[in-house]
């Protein structure tokens, strides 16, 4: 899943266009803090705008349906997720996650959701969005280490990490990411391969520069992540586009795919003059699939 568009869930125009724009994964965002009467209201129409393209999703797999909650302070989020769960959705992001324990605490409350609303225990997946302080950057590691069964990928949250540190920009001459986000990034992107997961590149920001969008897109391509987060549907074309698999790569994952088949029990195999294993076919599956 290559394009991943975060759509406000009170903003009914976002989500129409949401659902129309290409994206592989529609990220319905109820993160944003509000009063609790509004808070309520915008709980309702993500719950309907979920359960409204349910169908759709298992009759012609057009996007799949996630949902972003957090930070995890108060009850606030678990409102929010109980909301969320009662339109089926596939997946959580977890916003502003600072470690594994939160990870774990949020698959618990997933458990006693999914069974209240009658849906397949376990069958809702987590990306946590990870490094958005100083503190939780500095523990990146441990997503490497332990990390929930759920967990499918993890996304690094820039903008939050700019914040934190009293940062007046994101990204330096010729659009690089300064010294710091940089670092979190590479340490995101090691982690997710380390743990065979996906790695997701933080979203572009500035509307205004859509060919900074389409070098940014084709910089995370190029170095490593399998997908990209998008603040707007004009962004999701260029994301499809910058991280579509070339017919090399293609040709390249069927004939690992091939070669496995001819051989099911092995674990390891010599491979155009390296040795691949499981990881590597999983990803060949991936791509071919």
């Amino acid at each position: 899943m290559r394009s991943w568009l975060l759509a406000p869930a009170d903003k009914e125009k976002a989500l129409t266009q949401a659902s129309t724009a290409g994206a592989h994964v529609v990220v319905v965002d109820l993160s944003r803090a509000a009063p609790e009467e509004r808070k309520q209201q915008t709980r309702l129409a993500a719950r309907d705008f979920l359960m409204s393209h349910r169908e759709q999703l298992v009759a012609a797999r057009k996007f799949a349906r996630w949902v972003r909650v957090g930070p995890m302070v108060g009850m606030e989020w678990r409102q929010d997720l109980a909301a969320a769960l009662e339109g089926g959705p596939e997946g959580i992001v977890l916003a502003e996650c600072h470690g594994p324990e939160q990870v774990k605490e949020l698959a618990a409350a997933l458990y006693e959701i999914e069974g209240r609303v009658g849906l397949k225990t376990g069958s809702t997946r987590i990306v946590p969005e990870v490094g958005g302080s100083a503190a939780s950057a500095l523990r990146l590691h441990h997503f490497a280490d332990e990390l929930h069964a759920r967990v499918s990928g993890l996304l690094w949250d820039s903008a939050a990490l700019a914040r934190s540190l009293g940062a007046r920009r994101m990204r330096g001459p010729g659009g690089l990411w300064t010294d710091a986000l940089a670092h979190v990034r590479a340490q995101v992107l090691l982690a997710a391969h380390a743990r065979g997961l996906d790695a997701l590149e933080a979203p572009f920001r500035n509307l205004r520069e859509p060919e900074g969008m389409k070098r940014a897109a084709q910089a995370a391509a190029a170095d490593g992540f399998s997908g990209m987060l998008a603040i707007s549907d004009t962004q999701v074309a260029d994301i499809n586009t910058a991280f579509r698999p070339s017919q090399e790569e293609i040709a390249e994952a069927r004939e690992l795919v091939g070669l496995f088949a001819l051989n099911p029990d092995a674990e390891r195999i010599a491979f155009r003059g390296r040795y691949v294993g499981q990881a590597e076919l999983a990803k060949a599956k991936a791509l071919t699939g």
